[in-house]
């Protein structure tokens, strides 16, 4: 079994103080704190209001405007590809222009603004498309590099611990946005909650503009990222078949807001809750799991390696498919179900992919890495999403949430046999510990 490099699963990239001494591995937090505090804050903010959002966002286009399922998972498509194009783009010039990074924020999250605000007030299917994608693309534009600068401070032993922290935080933003949407939704209507949305959006506007206006919403100066993304380093055999058993799991990993309009379709009647409130909670269900498997997944990565928390992951996602596909009317139990194991599977597998990949990367090539990645994750929800969707519309929603299963199969067989078990020192499992 090919053993990852040395200096990519051993070694942790060397930071260094303002003095120009390495940083011990005590200094290493509070130069990551420095660096992504001043951006988490607004970030997680946006993230409650997107995902305020997206809670509602299948009810709003299949019952206000009676949009067919293809049409839901094109708008969601449009959206991941114009989000992970600004992504991108927001990279490349703050590479470039470090003094943008605030300003880049800013942008993002006021672009995130406007398009909740005239998607609340969207009436045909075109506008409230444009709107949904436009907020992924300003989602995209104001993403810090918060998983680039964790994996560059944290220890080596501790490193799927700190990147399950930081999917963990986002995935409980995520949670809050759509317990918001439940509460909302018992005395308004969607469009309503859609509107208030713009709450927690404006106040990262806000947070991002005093940041930025203080100097201090760039990355530290010590961890200075590289200007050119060095795609030519991403070299070996161990990364190349983690990265093709990644790109067939992403293949097959179609939006939330699909399995949220199935469960608005089969979900039972209830005198508590409506059925907005419901599927609501369904959401806050998944990134609540989400949430906690990203966690319990960055520290077995740190003792078991990647393979075996990514092959748990695509049974998981597997096993939510079939049943969200033969699930029947008024199941509320299976579908809970359903949305525990799709969402475990989201943070579990997310923080294994971003740690083996840093794993298996030099320190100088792991941004490289993270873009391949996020390209992979981005190209692969697409393809998923709209697969899913066509076949949703033309034949079933069974054909279009089986489709995927394929693939998973083939990812999950990639992993169980190319097993990542990083060697590591004595010393480093001791500091991790510490």
């Amino acid at each position: 079994m090919p053993a990852p490099p040395t200096d990519a699963s051993d070694q942790s990239p060397e930071v260094h103080d303002r003095r120009g001494e390495p940083a011990t591995a005590g200094d290493q937090p509070a130069a990551d704190q420095a660096a992504g505090q001043p951006a988490r804050l607004p970030y997680l903010l946006s993230t409650v209001g997107l995902e305020s959002m997206t809670a509602v966002t299948a009810p709003f286009f299949a019952r206000t405007l009676g949009a067919a399922p293809f049409a839901l998972a094109g708008v969601e498509a449009a959206g991941r590809a114009g989000g992970a194009a600004a992504r991108y783009g927001r990279n490349q010039l703050a590479d470039r222009r470090p003094g943008l990074r605030g300003a880049l924020d800013v942008a993002g999250s006021a672009g995130l603004a406007l398009a909740a605000g005239f998607f609340a007030a969207s009436s045909v299917l075109w506008q409230a498309g444009a709107c949904r994608a436009g907020s992924w693309a300003a989602r995209g534009l104001g993403t810090p590099p918060l998983l680039e600068e964790a994996s560059a401070t944290a220890p080596a032993a501790r490193l799927g611990t700190r990147l399950g922290f930081e999917r963990s935080a986002v995935a409980l933003s995520a949670a809050l946005g759509a317990v918001v949407a439940v509460v909302l939704l018992e005395f308004t209507s969607i469009r309503t909650v859609i509107g208030l949305a713009l709450v927690p959006v404006v106040l990262a506007v806000v947070l991002s503009v005093v940041a930025f206006a203080r100097g201090r919403a760039g990355a530290a100066p010590d961890i200075q990222a590289p200007t050119q993304i060095k795609i030519t380093k991403l070299r070996g055999k161990p990364l190349g078949v983690l990265l093709i058993g990644i790109a067939c799991y992403e293949a097959s990993n179609i939006a939330a807001v699909l399995l949220l309009l199935r469960a608005a379709r089969i979900v039972g009647t209830s005198d508590v809750l409506s059925t907005l409130q419901r599927v609501a909670l369904y959401y806050a269900v998944y990134q609540l799991a989400a949430a906690a498997c990203a966690v319990w997944a960055g520290r077995l990565v740190d003792r078991a390696g990647t393979g075996f928390v990514l092959a748990c992951g695509g049974v998981s996602l597997l096993l939510a498919y079939l049943g969200f596909a033969y699930v029947t009317p008024n199941s509320d139990a299976v579908i809970i179900g359903c949305f525990l194991l799709a969402g475990a599977a989201a943070g579990a597998v997310d923080t294994a992919e971003y740690t083996g990949v840093a794993r298996l990367t030099a320190p100088e090539a792991r941004r490289a890495g993270f873009g391949m990645l996020a390209g992979l994750q981005s190209g692969g929800r697409v393809f998923a999403t709209l697969t899913a969707g066509g076949l949703w519309s033309l034949i079933s929603p069974k054909a279009g949430l089986l489709v995927c299963g394929p693939l998973l199969v083939v990812a999950t067989v990639i992993f169980l046999v190319r097993v990542d078990r990083p060697a590591r020192d004595p010393d480093e499992v001791a500091a991790g510990r510490a």
